[in-house]
């Protein structure tokens, strides 16, 4: 019989075995947590990306919605037929490429552009629209605004106990026409507000920190003016009075004429010329312009804009005239009405990582340089006229017009870039020798001309027509950024070609000098006064002092008007004192002005008509453009998902 081996019983895993089922175990659920894990980062991605698309998707469509209903062609008025409104655009000194080209960095060896996500961000655009249909637009006023208008309509004084509720209680109203502005505002260190205009930068790249995308909805309605104006008045909240539809006085502010702005605005008494609307702009939603006197200069009064009213540029939001000691000009002299803007923008201060060498332009106002970087009205718009955001003027916290009012014109935080471009049929698409193709708005453009002028004659031929900054050979933040010796970007060696200037021949000159480009010609032979096209220089967005230094620099598309031809004050070039258009702060007390509009050329002894030159004032830009482009990039703060969408504005009228 056979020998039979006993069964041993086990009663439990052994040790090893535990551990290997242990290990295996948390394996899984190492693996089921990467995946839940990845999921997870999956959908919130997903989300973020369509909260993103839904985001711009509402901006692009409200935008194109809004372009569509433009009241005018973009066909500047170049006769005594003026337009029905406006359109206009300003281009500030940043472009799509200046974070790249200022901001490079050397990361392990090769190099990074972590902050070439920031687009072009500090461009405007404004125009006037009428409302499709019943939908008209909306907009809020003081109370006593409409009161006045029915005490004025039933032929008796207004008197605030006449009518029901608080004479500066908000009202709704609607109205078919509006004046309409875009444009991209950062987060401010308040603490430093008003005195100190500088935005939130934690982190110390020279960019904000957070950029907010703006609509601004005016309402025009002349009908509610009353003799011309709308009627100030002081209110007494909680004891304490409070001045409402008042401007501030121009151009500075004196000693009991403080009453609209706080304490902390003393130190800026002096520039109320630049903020002296913002403070009516928060109480209401209405189009309204300073009324004028005998001499043709701003008063405390405001009224509202008609449309006819807004073809003019001193009539029109956030517009102003620099005064004399400001914008260095005789003293009985005022720029033509610009934007109201602040200080540049601080990454055009950044240097030259291999030996600190300037990559902008130089500054403006110091020296006799052709292309600068506009010290003076370059920045964003002032934070006075962004709603809620203006510690210049006095609110009372009782009332629903002051810091209140913050966020009512927001249409997108963590934006990055509201970029305008115009159509240049003459801008060129160059191809490199190593078969890349770049545009003028790509951070390579001065690299791709330098690379274009080695080529031997004849030289290849270029595609033409394309969407680019305007004036874009020599914004200061831009590609190019003229054609005297430039740093191709921050990590640029100092020796050739990297900081050579570009040659001058007539290849070059077809490049550089396009349908908007604003240059009337490049070479190391032209100045101040006539680099740059005779069309700038008279609608005063460029203004050049005695000393031939450039004072104004704000490249700016307008359809303008020829109002200015016919209005009995005097605008125009000065005689033998720099160039530039001004405005004239005396009335004339001859016929020597308006001779643009007198039927007659008064600059020969022969009979001929009026011709441009006998104009005071003239459109920035004589051609009209075949379109418009405009690109909103915002950015999810959460998982850094970046997108962008544009829209094209075409010329249909």
């Amino acid at each position: 019989m056979a020998k039979q081996t006993p069964v041993v019983r086990r009663d439990a895993f052994t040790l090893i075995e535990m551990m290997v089922a242990m290990a295996v175990t948390l394996l899984l659920m190492a693996a089921l947590g990467r995946g839940f894990a990845f999921i997870g980062e999956t959908i919130r991605d997903s989300r973020a990306q369509v909260e993103l698309t839904n985001e711009l998707r509402d901006i692009t469509n409200r935008l194109q919605t809004d372009l569509a209903s433009c009241t005018v062609s973009l066909q500047p008025c170049l006769t005594p037929n003026e337009p029905a409104g406006y359109f206009m655009y300003s281009e500030g000194p940043l472009t799509d490429a200046t974070s790249s080209l200022f901001l490079s960095e050397i990361v392990d060896g090769s190099v990074e552009t972590p902050h070439s996500r920031y687009g072009d961000y500090d461009d405007y655009i404004a125009f006037t629209a009428v409302a499709a249909g019943d939908n008209w637009f909306t907009g809020k006023v003081p109370r006593f605004v409409l009161d006045q208008k029915t005490a004025q309509f039933n032929n008796v004084a207004y008197d605030a106990a006449n009518f029901g509720g608080s004479p500066w209680d908000p009202v709704v109203i609607q109205s078919k026409y509006a004046e309409i502005v875009y444009f991209a505002s950062p987060d401010y260190v308040r603490e430093q507000l008003p005195t100190g205009i500088n935005p939130i930068d934690f982190d110390g790249n020279s960019l904000p920190d957070n950029i907010r995308l703006h609509r601004r909805v005016l309402l025009i309605r002349p009908d509610l003016n009353v003799n011309g104006a709308i009627t100030s008045r002081d209110f007494t909240i909680n004891g304490v009075s409070y001045p409402f539809m008042r401007a501030d006085q121009w151009p500075s502010i004196t000693a009991g004429t403080n009453e609209t702005v706080t304490a902390a605005a003393a130190p800026i008494w002096g520039d109320a010329w630049i903020y002296g609307m913002a403070g009516v702009h928060q109480q209401c939603d209405l189009s309204l312009r300073r009324v004028l006197d005998a001499n043709g200069l701003p008063t405390r009064a405001v009224a509202a804009n008609s449309l006819s009213d807004l073809s003019l540029p001193h009539n029109r939001f956030a517009h102003v005239r620099v005064p004399p000691t400001v914008a260095g000009l005789p003293n009985d002299e005022t720029t033509m009405p610009i934007l109201a803007l602040g200080p540049p923008p601080p990454v055009l201060n950044r240097v030259s990582a291999v030996d600190g060498v300037r990559l902008a332009p130089p500054i403006s106002g110091v020296n006799a340089s052709v292309v600068i970087t506009p010290n003076l009205m370059s920045g964003f718009i002032r934070p006075e006229f962004v709603l809620g955001n203006n510690f210049t003027h006095r609110f009372s916290p009782e009332d629903a017009w002051g810091l209140e009012r913050s966020g009512e014109d927001v249409i997108a935080t963590n934006a990055l870039a509201l970029d305008v471009k115009i159509f240049d049929r003459d801008a060129a698409m160059l191809t490199t020798l190593r078969g890349q193709t770049v545009r003028a708005s790509d951070p390579g453009y001065r690299e791709a001309l330098r690379d274009f002028s080695n080529r031997p004659t004849p030289r290849p031929i270029q595609v033409r027509g394309d969407f680019v900054d305007l004036m874009f050979p020599v914004l200061a933040g831009g590609p190019v950024r003229g054609w005297q010796a430039r740093r191709f970007d921050r990590l640029a060696p100092d020796t050739p070609p990297s900081d050579g200037p570009i040659v001058f021949d007539a290849d070059m000159i077809s490049l550089l000098v396009t349908e908007f480009s604003g240059l009337f010609n490049y070479s190391g032979t032209l100045t101040t006064l006539t680099a740059y096209q005779e069309s700038l220089y008279r609608s005063g967005k460029i203004v050049v002092d005695a000393n031939g230094y450039i004072r104004i620099f704000q490249p700016t598309f307008d359809t303008s008007t020829f109002h200015y031809e016919h209005d009995g004050f005097l605008q125009g070039l000065p005689a033998g004192s720099g160039k530039g258009t001004r405005w004239s702060m005396v009335a004339p007390i001859n016929n020597n002005y308006d001779l643009g509009a007198s039927g007659i050329n008064s600059a020969t002894s022969n009979f001929a008509a009026d011709n441009f030159f006998e104009r005071e004032t003239s459109p920035p830009f004589l051609t009209r453009p075949e379109s418009i482009q405009i690109t909103v990039r915002v950015e999810n703060p959460t998982n850094r998902q970046v997108h962008q969408m544009s829209v094209v504005h075409k010329d249909r009228q």
